[in-house]
């Protein structure tokens, strides 16, 4: 058995190994990554190479195995130094941890999801589909089975670095005659899959994420096909994980943007009149951040909790609040980089300055339209026609 002072070692050294990758790699390659649109193969393999992709993957599978709020630690901790590494990084963390929880001890899925981690694999999340306007709860493709195995053909508008990937998670119909919520995962490795791009990856911001849309056709066992209905998988583990690790990202983006502001007005205190008042502006960003910290922190618990049980349904409030933290934090860090950029002035607007926040605010508008803000409120709205008031 495990101390928990040893646990409490391994967490805290990887969490010192996050902030050297993120200063030492991540950071001197950002600007670069963002310019040219290409993917960050220097920070991903750093990340590799100090076991910090496999940061959710339990111990027995080889990973670090580290709780929620350690994830969201290290999720902000590379938001701060480049978002589009941060976001490859928490994608894949949320593809390992639905493998790793859900394939109910099926063989091949779990030998597939070991190798990977030992070859400091991607895996690569095929859940967006042309034709069912962005709901995630619906396929139009399905498994198409032939002997013992089973094909799937799928078109897709993004693929979050799906020519860099070692692995995809795909949704699709359990069968041809399924219905369209029906839906299964499959687990599908490079070498199973074919991808034709479809589009181009020539966007405002997390241009490093290389996400263009892609037809995928994979033929594989048909053990490699999850166990667990997707619909369970989506509740208990891809939404509600998804949603933290993408808003412990962007908190760290923000919060990036923010210690530039901070330097800024340390800077122009010192030249300024010393009856000059405090920015208020800097309070601002500070309650915007704090709110957002202490929200991340609400739903990182619940989500615990819900982990912890066996077979137990996320409830309609908790629901609400993942839901919410999503919408917070897609918004408010925008409002808090927006700040940061009146406060940095003219050497925040532009792109290579120690105070510019260019690519931070660029971003950050990605982050309403990963699962759209409207979809959530959407769902918000009728869960709060189920919800027990007194």
């Amino acid at each position: 058995m495990t101390r928990p002072s040893a646990v409490r070692a391994g967490r805290d050294e990887m969490l010192a190994t996050a902030a050297d990758v993120a200063r030492t790699t991540l950071a001197q390659h950002a600007d670069d990554v963002d310019r040219n649109a290409v993917f960050p193969t220097e920070s991903i393999a750093a990340l590799a190479r100090t076991g910090l992709l496999g940061a959710a993957l339990p111990e027995r599978f080889g990973g670090a195995g580290l709780d929620t709020a350690a994830l969201t630690e290290i999720g902000r901790t590379l938001g701060r130094a480049c978002g589009s590494t941060a976001m490859i990084w928490a994608m894949h963390q949320v593809q390992v941890a639905c493998v790793a929880r859900h394939s109910a001890g099926s063989a091949v899925p779990e030998e597939l999801l070991a190798s990977l981690a030992a070859g400091g694999g991607l895996i690569a999340s095929v859940t967006t589909e042309l034709g069912v306007g962005g709901n995630l709860r619906e396929s139009r493709t399905s498994c198409v089975p032939h002997g013992d195995r089973v094909t799937v053909t799928k078109e897709t508008p993004t693929v979050s670095y799906a020519q860099t990937a070692d692995a995809f998670l795909i949704t699709a119909r359990r069968g041809p005659d399924a219905a369209a919520g029906e839906q299964v995962l499959v687990l599908a490795a490079k070498d199973q899959a074919t991808l034709e791009n479809v589009g181009e990856w020539n966007t405002m911001g997390m241009r490093g994420t290389r996400s263009p849309g892609c037809r995928i056709t994979v033929d594989v066992p048909a053990a490699q096909v999850l166990p667990v209905p997707f619909a369970d998988i989506a509740a208990r583990t891809m939404v509600p994980l998804s949603h933290i690790l993408w808003s412990a990202v962007w908190i760290g983006i923000a919060e990036e943007a923010a210690g530039r502001a901070v330097r800024m007005l340390r800077r122009s205190r010192r030249n300024a009149q010393p009856d000059r008042g405090p920015d208020l502006r800097a309070a601002a960003i500070g309650e915007r951040l704090g709110l957002l910290d202490g929200l991340l922190k609400l739903v990182v618990d619940g989500y615990d909790r819900l982990a912890r049980t066996a077979d137990g349904e996320p409830t309609t409030d908790f629901v609400i609040e993942v839901n919410n933290l999503k919408l917070a934090a897609s918004t408010e860090t925008v409002k808090v980089t927006e700040t940061a950029l009146e406060i940095c002035g003219m050497a925040g607007y532009q792109e290579h300055t120690d105070h510019s926040v260019s690519r931070m605010l660029r971003d950050l508008y990605s982050a309403r339209l990963m699962i759209s803000n409207s979809r959530l409120l959407e769902t918000n709205a009728t869960s709060m026609l189920m919800r027990r008031y007194g």
